[in-house]
């Protein structure tokens, strides 16, 4: 259960109590012995003792050594039972995995920091689909029962997001876009992990520079994506599929100039090869899944054969490719990093096809082939499909999450 931080008494002092104890018994009864054993061979005031005397005397004592030596035996073994119960003391409050985290299905919060609008997909969806659906965790409604608290964050008004400070056992899920960092993070007493979703510096080119989890003043964040929804699952991918290219890019703002350059790139395409009248290019239905899942969206989707799809400029992760692969077309996507620092990162030309945003050459090389060689296409289809299934969705993440931080957890 999460409790609110406080302080640990220690039990050191118990263990030094009984050490000293021990060696104080050992050393009285050694000094003891050997005065004992002193006076049965000279009497310093006077002569030697007799033989019969020194008989009896040395029978008496050795009676009483073998008394002793019970004694000590049995003093042994009550210390060895006293250790073992000190031994699992410790370890219970160690936090590790012998702990009972591993037997235990851990009862999780999703903090409600605002009532903000935003954030529907990630608090709602993402959050409560993965932990109501992993093995080791089921959803409570208050923090004061929970053994994890997750505070999901996608940071549209930090002003008035309400950090769950006074409480132990907390994972901050930020999925704010771009390479920064949550400003209330160091509110957090105990905070045992920060996973950060789209933690890469772009450039103009949307080419990868570098990744942001490792920069020191971080302290070890960990690098997060979205991930497949149940939603978004087409449950009929055999079916025809009547549109050859399709994309639904949209190319306003700043933060889509390379997804507007990528869409040029194909509309280009299209024109050159007579396709027009078989692709599809721009929004269909909301343009989205959004929140209500849109039927002629996803619909849309599960009749492509080839989807191209393509990263904001300057940060990486969008709910796109997840629709995309979840309709099990054969998605296109430019080339990222996050993907590949995640448990098992999707392979190339086997679950799905990355290109090059500066090389057009090779876009279009890799358009063309695919459209020619159809049965490849509907293969790395379907294997993204199922990869994303397999190990991508929401309750993957969770597993994610749990592995990380889970040696970090203190119950009580």
């Amino acid at each position: 259960m999460v409790r609110r931080v406080g302080t640990v008494i220690p039990i050191g002092l118990f263990v030094c109590l009984l050490c000293f104890f021990s060696l104080f018994n050992i050393f009285v009864l050694s000094s003891w012995y050997n005065i004992s054993s002193s006076k049965t061979t000279q009497d310093n005031s006077g002569p030697p003792v007799s033989k019969s005397s020194d008989s009896l005397r040395v029978r008496a004592l050795s009676k009483e050594m073998e008394i002793l030596r019970n004694e000590q035996k049995k003093f042994r073994d009550e210390m060895s039972v006293l250790e073992e119960k000190i031994d699992g003391i410790l370890a219970s409050r160690s936090g590790t995995k012998e702990q009972d985290t591993n037997n235990r299905v851990l009862k999780v919060h999703i903090w409600d920091d605002t009532t903000l609008p935003m954030g529907y997909r990630e608090k709602k969806l993402y959050s409560v689909e993965g932990f109501s659906t992993h093995p080791r965790t089921t959803l409570v409604d208050s923090a004061e029962d929970a053994d994890l608290i997750a505070w999901v964050s996608v940071r549209s008004n930090t002003e008035k997001e309400i950090p769950p400070t006074n409480y132990s056992n907390v994972v901050l899920l930020d999925y704010a876009d771009g390479c920064n960092v949550h400003q209330k993070r160091g509110e957090l007493k105990h905070m045992i992990g920060y996973f950060k979703r789209s933690f890469v510096l772009r450039d103009k080119d949307s080419v990868y520079v570098r990744n942001c989890t490792l920069e020191e003043v971080t302290g070890g964040i960990f690098p997060f994506s979205y991930s497949g929804l149940e939603a978004l699952v087409n449950k009929d991918i055999h079916k025809e599929r009547n549109t050859l290219i399709t994309s639904v890019l949209r190319t306003e703002g700043t933060h889509n100039k390379v997804r507007s350059r990528v869409v040029d790139w194909t509309k280009s395409f299209i024109e050159q090869h007579g396709l027009k009248n078989k692709s599809s290019l721009g929004d269909v239905g909301s343009g989205y899944s959004a929140s209500d899942f849109d039927h002629t969206y996803l619909s849309h989707l599960a009749d492509s054969k080839i989807i191209v799809t393509c990263n904001p400029w300057n940060w990486e992760g969008d709910f796109r490719l997840w629709e995309a692969l979840l309709s099990g077309a054969l998605v296109m996507v430019d080339k990222m990093a996050i993907p590949h620092w995640m448990p098992h990162p999707f392979v190339h030309k086997k679950h799905l096809i990355f290109y090059d945003t500066t090389n057009q050459s090779e876009f279009n090389s890799l358009l063309e082939y695919y459209i020619e060689h159809e049965d490849e296409a509907r293969r790395i289809g379907e294997a993204g499909y199922n990869f994303v299934l397999d190990h991508h969705m929401s309750k993957d993440r969770v597993s994610y999450i749990l592995d990380n931080i889970e040696s970090r957890i203190v119950l009580d």
